[in-house]
């Protein structure tokens, strides 16, 4: 991607006069409260939250409400993330300069299509554990960033923008599952938005479960769409998979050299850098 030195420059001063909003669904107020509102790596940016203690609303529901009532003569940074969800740098800096025309997020996933082969494969990194800090490990895809068709519903960043252009919305069916997943597949294939996994240092105090509830709404969401994709979460396919030859990629290049190869011949795509 091309950019001249004055667009460049444009685009950082825009981005300067420009707010960054944390949005969260939140029962849990201590944890939300040490790790995301009073998280001094986001002393600049400001806080929208949703308290479901009492009615346990969808999150895609509460998303939505915030979209549908934000004045977008105001541009600004989204990060729709969880309130176990743990920012260990200044996301304020960290967006600041950023075209404004993708979606962004720690870690997802993608398939690679090589001839009739799909490989599957996880890119970004972010540590995980027990929401008392438990169990502790770090969850790292085979690239640090890059293209993803899915991001993991921790974390989300979109700007204004993008959402006012083009009325992009979740889907209210998706209550607690994939709704982030879906939000991307929905922008690439109606919109033509691709999905980014940037490298920020998080942590995320959750450990996630495939339930009968997900796999049914992971059907739903493939029968929304004409191609397959994948996701993080589980390593699912969403999509008509049938037929198809999908494989996982490993990290240890002794498992499988053939599919490396491959990946070097993509290394530029796969780590395209917003600039």
């Amino acid at each position: 991607m091309f950019h001249t030195r004055r667009e460049k420059d444009a685009d950082m001063n825009a981005c300067k006069k420009e707010k960054t909003i944390f949005i969260s669904v939140v029962r849990d107020f201590d944890l939300y409260d040490r790790i995301v509102r009073n998280n001094p790596w986001n002393r600049d940016a400001g806080f929208m939250y949703f308290d479901n203690r009492e009615e346990n609303i969808g999150i895609p529901e509460r998303y939505n409400s915030f979209l549908d009532t934000y004045d977008y003569d105001t541009p600004a940074w989204f990060i729709f993330c969880h309130e176990d969800w743990e920012a260990k740098e200044d996301m304020s800096s960290k967006v600041t300069g950023l075209p404004r025309t993708y979606l962004y997020g720690p870690i997802g996933a993608r398939l690679l299509k090589a001839g009739k082969k799909y490989h599957r494969f996880n890119i970004g990194r972010c540590e995980q554990s027990e929401r008392d800090g438990s169990r502790h490990k770090i969850e790292q895809g085979i690239f640090r960033q890059g293209p993803a068709d899915t991001f993991d519903c921790q974390c989300l960043i979109v700007h204004s923008s993008l959402i006012r252009k083009y009325g992009l919305r979740f889907d209210d069916r998706l209550t607690f599952d994939l709704y982030v997943e879906d939000f991307c597949i929905n922008a690439r294939e109606n919109f033509g938005i691709q999905s980014i996994v940037l490298k920020i240092k998080c942590q995320h105090y959750s450990y996630g479960n495939i339930t009968e509830r997900f796999m049914r709404l992971k059907d739903y969401v493939g029968s929304k769409y004409s191609g397959i994709y994948t996701t993080i979460a589980g390593g699912c396919i969403i999509g008509n998979a049938e037929g198809k030859n999908i494989s996982e990629f490993r990290k240890s290049p002794f498992n499988h050299p053939e599919k490396y190869l491959i990946l070097l011949m993509s290394y530029r795509y796969l780590t395209h850098r917003p600039r």
